[in-house]
């Protein structure tokens, strides 16, 4: 019995072995669109000094402020697709390694 669940098991994970095609820029436009509004929304309170942008440990408000929180919305959004896209190869590698020894 447990062994033929195994082996359905086996046969379900094999369809999700393949990597999907452009993971990479999937990633990265949705975790830069998903962190856009929050980025926008910061930048215009910094831009009328609402709340202070951090850069290199000092505070910053008004026009410099609302730049530097623009460039870095595409900066955190690389960095996380980066971890995403790693943290999803390795664990790709891991599913074919177990897929492919039974």
């Amino acid at each position: 019995m447990s062994l033929s669940f195994v082996i359905l098991g086996v046969k379900f994970l094999g369809k999700f072995k393949e990597r999907p095609k452009e993971l990479f820029s999937l990633l990265f436009w949705n975790f830069l669109f998903g962190y856009l509004p929050f980025s926008l929304l910061g930048a215009f309170l910094s831009l009328y000094e609402v709340i202070t942008v951090n850069f290199n440990g000092e505070p910053t408000y008004g026009f410099k402020g609302f730049i530097i929180m623009l460039v870095f919305t595409p900066l955190m959004a690389l960095i996380f697709t980066i971890v995403a896209w790693v943290y999803f190869r390795i664990g790709n590698f891991f599913l074919r390694l177990f897929t492919s020894l039974f």
